[in-house]
């Protein structure tokens, strides 16, 4: 046997050194079926008792959703591809009303980005969230958002239906596995665990009224699992070892040391009262004194502290250094290179929220809000009027955006820039959106700008790389 044949043997053999290891590979839905309720009742724990748990949400809000949510960058074009501007900015303008707390979401307690940032942690944490669309005229844009905890889904319901559909995880399929409807559960929070006990009662919400904003990581999935699991283990124990650490070091720092009675009976089971506070010695009579040094904390700790908190980060997807709060052993270059490699990581999420939240509710608000009259442009005789139903089509191109970082380096990012600009390999549009921003919304405050200094007779400082500013004696020439 080579060795490439003893290694495959090895990984397939039953040893006592493999006993526990899985031998039948399972579809993901048996695993959720047995897994989902445990993973996500631990997951939620280390939410609320684990520092490491909590930045790793915080990371997740803060580099996805980031303080402002996802930016809308209506790009409306005329049947010639020219830019409408003027639909473009009503469109934002109503979105930005949409996007206001009591409107956005139907309890009135949430703005947009307060939503999108609970969405993100409520997907890290839980590994899905779920969202109903609203609609009513009662409301100021004709819908809003009603957030579902995703615990509401029984993830053991599974039940073929008389139409032929099956229910897997509460979700109803048709025979070519799309989702129909969802089946949330109708109980009172008051019951502990969210146990119904006998006679399961369930609400049917049809699909085109939800939104599941989950990642999907195996073929045939149905439900999100939650992003910590495989390093929840590890975060318990090493939050149990660091407390231990604490109370072991915070007595070893009391205790001076312990009293012996020489003459004492081995028969009597008295105890000596003794309290932990530092540097206090009780009356002891006839008794020795005995000291203890514990030595605690050990220098070794650091190290293994350190080791069991790199093998989370990579559990979580996230870099050592963020999430410990440790830059000690970093220079520019690795910091850097690590910045920039977990910076694609957030972009390519921001992409799936985009897609999996943004994307399938602006369609929906747009429409209501063309039927309802929500978007406005300034009229030639001075008012306003609605943009009409009949071109929601052409209304409907847009972009989203997430939020961006400032550069590590910054000269060095604008300089190369400013060269993949000059050689034609980008453009400058591209590198506003790179950096969150919106092309047309950087230009017209330019020139707005420029305006305003020219009125006031203000002439800036050059900046390096700008082109020179025509001075009156050139003026002059050119007149002549």
């Amino acid at each position: 046997m080579n060795v490439g044949e003893r290694h495959f043997a090895d990984a397939a053999s039953n040893n006592r050194l493999t006993a526990s290891w899985a031998v039948t590979p399972t579809t993901v839905d048996a695993y959720i079926y047995q897994h989902w309720n445990s993973l996500v009742a631990r997951s939620r724990d280390q939410a609320e008792k684990s520092d490491h748990a909590r930045k790793f949400l915080q990371l997740c809000r803060d580099n996805i959703a980031g303080p402002n949510g996802f930016n809308l960058q209506s790009q409306v074009k005329d049947p010639s591809g020219k830019a409408d501007s003027i639909a473009s900015d009503a469109i934002e303008n109503a979105w930005h009303e949409f996007s206001k707390r009591g409107v956005y979401e139907i309890t009135r307690s949430m703005s947009r980005p307060d939503v999108e940032r609970l969405v993100v942690t409520t997907v890290a944490r839980d590994g899905e969230c779920f969202a109903i669309k609203r609609r009513s005229k009662n409301l100021p844009h004709g819908i809003a958002i009603q957030l579902v905890d995703p615990v509401g889904l029984d993830p053991t319901h599974f039940e073929t239906l008389n139409n032929g559909n099956r229910v897997k995880h509460g979700i109803e399929f048709n025979s070519d596995e799309q989702p129909v409807a969802y089946w949330f559960r109708d109980w009172d929070e008051r019951q502990v665990g969210y146990v119904l006990g006998t006679g399961k009662k369930y609400q049917r919400i049809a699909a085109e009224d939800v939104i599941h904003v989950f990642v999907v990581e195996c073929i045939g999935q149905k439900r999100g699992l939650p992003w910590t699991r495989t390093a929840l283990f590890r975060m318990r124990n090493l939050a149990a070892f660091e407390d231990a650490a604490i109370i072991n070091a915070r007595i070893g720092a009391s205790k001076m040391g312990f009293f012996k009675d020489t003459d004492a009976d081995p028969d009597d089971t008295d105890d000596l009262p003794m309290d932990a506070e530092p540097g206090v010695f009780e009356n002891i009579g006839s008794r020795e004194f005995q000291q203890w040094n514990p030595q605690f904390p050990e220098q070794s700790i650091e190290a293994f502290t350190r080791s069991c908190l790199r093998s989370i980060a990579v559990g979580l997807g996230v870099s050592y250094n963020n999430l410990a709060g440790d830059l000690t052993s970093v220079n520019f270059s690795s910091i850097r290179q690590g910045a920039l490699d977990e910076r694609e990581v957030w972009k390519g999420l921001q992409q799936f929220f985009i897609s999996a939240w943004c994307e399938q509710l602006y369609p929906e608000w747009l429409q209501m809000a063309l039927l309802m009259e929500k978007i406005r442009v300034p009229t030639k005789a001075g008012g306003s009027g609605a943009l009409p139903f009949i071109k929601l089509d052409k209304y409907k191109q847009a972009a989203f955006t997430g939020r961006r970082w400032s550069w590590i380096d910054p000269k060095t990012e604008v300089e190369a820039n400013a060269i993949a600009i000059g050689q034609k390999l980008v453009s400058r549009s591209e590198i506003i959106r790179q950096m969150g921003g919106d092309p047309d919304d950087v230009w017209a405050e330019c020139q707005r700008e420029e305006e305003a200094l020219d009125a006031l007779g203000l002439v800036p400082d050059l900046l390096p790389g700008s082109p020179p500013q025509p001075t009156a004696q050139d003026a002059s020439t050119a007149a002549e």
